[in-house]
């Protein structure tokens, strides 16, 4: 696969400047006609996890979304807006992030459709290595093109979320709840992720990232926004978050999606050729990375009975503050083991309960919080052998 990634710096979401640097973007990997023609029907995928507002960062940017949608619709293309959100595929729902990300205002601006079809497919994926056969969103299955349109964010399962990870959000509603059940380690969910990309195969022509204003701390959704000043585009997403991990000075070898990409051949080194602004130049050194789990490293070799204790020594989990949780239930309703249970706390009112000895440490209950009162707690071990992995760090060229 090709392997070439346009990175323009940009540094405000100013309308007019955003569409500037997302044409320049595309234009430095061959332009919107190599990807796009007229009288196609073009998905724009963006990253809609949850209800936030744009300046959040918790999702992708509405003048990156337009900035895309205009291109298309330059050269005769039909634009619909899609995602499957961190919760029910309803109407409903799916309009209430419309609206407060800002897309439905973009979206009636320029005539984009937001999508409304809440059917989903079932597809075969023979070529698939973990997911042979699963469900996708209708819009994303009928679209003839589909343009991945990411934000970069720390993320507490993956290490990060950009290009790559996006695209989980092809996957319906809870259906992606089961998902995380089905494939619960970090090894094998990565995996998936590179099935649904194999699956779409050439119809995921483009990627472009957001990464203007991204989102450090705990990621990807309560964490801290941060000024990265890029946008960026490939053809290749795993080349584009080889590009992403260097910008905010990330360990590439620590990041499960990048080592699962790179074995699976999507790009044969982390040599990818830049095309654009400097990469050294846009580097954010102290951002505020979190290195991702490693699934019971030490199964191997600790006995059973000392291994819940190590676990929790050695790994990060998610930790409720039972003063400020509102017993709303999302989490509960959402977690893909049933390890959270809704109990009733001091004050006679319901709060959620966390049972570690079921939890797989997938996060998708602090990811999915609307209140953010889910944080992630590290254990001893971990504290000691990252803090010093922090200070060892240098930036990556």
């Amino acid at each position: 696969m090709g392997k070439i990634v346009s990175l323009v710096a940009c540094d405000e979401y100013e309308e007019e400047k955003v569409f500037a640097a997302v044409k320049d973007a595309v234009d430095k990997i061959g332009g919107i006609e190599k990807f796009v023609r007229a009288g196609q029907r073009v998905a724009i995928k963006a990253n809609l996890l949850m209800k936030a507002a744009p300046e959040k960062c918790a999702t992708t940017h509405p003048t990156v979304v337009s900035a895309i949608g205009r291109l298309c619709k330059g050269v005769g293309a039909t634009v619909v807006i899609v995602d499957s959100a961190g919760g029910p595929f309803t109407s409903g729902y799916m309009n209430s992030i419309y609206k407060a990300s800002g897309l439905a205002e973009i979206a009636e601006k320029y005539g984009f459709e937001l999508n409304e079809n809440f059917d989903f497919v079932s597809v075969d994926n023979p070529s698939g290595v973990v997911g042979k056969k699963f469900d996708v969103l209708q819009a994303l299955y009928d679209a003839d093109v589909i343009i991945n349109a990411s934000k970069l964010k720390t993320h507490a399962f993956a290490g990060f979320t950009n290009a790559v990870k996006n695209m989980f959000g092809a996957i319906p509603g809870l259906t992606k709840v089961e998902m995380h059940g089905k494939y619960r380690d970090i090894d094998t969910f990565c995996d998936f992720l590179y099935d649904i990309h194999t699956y779409f195969g050439s119809k995921l022509c483009l990627n472009i990232s957001d990464a203007v204003w991204g989102m450090e701390g705990e990621g990807p959704s309560n964490g801290t926004p941060r000024k990265i000043g890029a946008i960026m585009a490939s053809s290749n997403a795993l080349a584009l978050d080889v590009v992403s991990v260097k910008l905010i000075n990330a360990n590439l070898d620590k990041m499960p999606t990048i080592t699962k990409g790179l074995a699976r051949g999507f790009i044969d080194d982390y040599n990818v050729e830049i095309v654009g602004e400097n990469v050294e130049n846009l580097v954010v050194k102290d951002f505020q990375n979190i290195t991702p789990n490693v699934q019971k490293p030490y199964a191997n070799f600790v006995p059973q009975c000392m291994q819940k204790f190590v676990h929790n020594i050695m790994t990060q989990r998610p930790n409720i503050n039972h003063k400020l949780c509102r017993g709303c239930g999302k989490c509960f309703a959402h977690c893909p083991v049933k390890a959270i249970s809704m109990v009733e706390g001091k004050d006679g009112k319901k709060v959620a309960k966390i049972d570690y000895d079921k939890c797989i440490r997938c996060f998708c209950c602090q990811e999915l919080c609307p209140f953010g009162v889910i944080k992630i707690k590290s254990g001893m071990i971990y504290k000691i052998v990252h803090k010093g992995a922090k200070k060892r760090r240098k930036p990556q060229k």
